[in-house]
C-alpha cells in the first residue's frame, strides 16, 4: 500500500511540475518568466515551511520532549538557566534508579537472547562428545568435513 501511495505522490508531483513548466513556456518575456519562477519557488518554500513547522510541533509535544517544550516556553535567560539547573538536579537524583533499571533491562534481554541461541535451550550441559559433534557438524556445514575433524577429550 505504501508503494502505491508513493507512486501516486510521484505521479502527482510530475503532473504539478509539468503544469508549472508548461506555464513557464507559455509565459512571454524574460521578466514574466523570472517572476513566475520566483513565485513558484516562494510558494514551494512556504509549503515546505508549513510542513516543517507542523512536524516540529508534533515532535516538540511528545511526552519524552516535555523538558524541551518547557524550555521553549520559559521566558527570560535567567528563568531558562534556572530551569536547566533544576532539570540537571532532577536527572542526577534519578540517575542511579534509571541506570539500574536500564542495566536490569539489558540483562533480561541478554538472557532471553542467550536462551534463544539456535532455538536450543542453553541450560544443556555440554560434554566432550556433544561438543565434538557440534564442531564436526559446523565443519560439515562449511564443507570442511573432508579436510578437518575435531576430537575433544575431557581432562579432569
Amino acid at each position: 500500500m505504501e508503494q502505491n501511495t508513493t507512486q501516486e505522490q510521484i505521479e502527482k508531483e510530475m503532473m504539478e511540475l509539468n503544469e508549472q513548466f508548461s506555464q513557464f513556456l507559455h509565459t512571454k518575456g524574460i521578466k514574466a518568466k523570472f517572476k513566475l519562477a520566483f513565485n513558484n519557488i516562494k510558494e514551494s518554500a512556504r509549503l515546505q515551511h508549513e510542513r516543517d513547522v507542523q512536524q516540529f510541533n508534533e515532535i516538540k509535544n511528545r511526552p519524552e520532549n516535555q523538558q524541551f517544550s518547557e524550555f521553549l516556553h520559559t521566558k527570560g535567560i535567567k528563568a531558562k538557566f534556572k530551569l536547566v539547573i533544576e532539570n540537571i538536579k532532577k536527572g542526577a537524583a534519578t540517575s542511579r534508579e534509571t541506570t539500574a533499571r536500564n542495566i536490569a533491562k539489558v540483562r533480561a534481554e541478554t538472557q532471553a537472547s542467550i536462551a534463544r541461541v539456535n532455538g536450543k535451550p542453553t541450560n544443556i550441559v555440554y560434554t566432550a562428545q556433544t561438543l565434538e559433534e557440534e564442531f564436526n557438524q559446523f565443519l560439515k556445514s562449511k564443507g570442511l568435513d573432508s579436510k578437518y575433524t575435531v576430537t575433544i577429550t575431557e581432562e579432569n
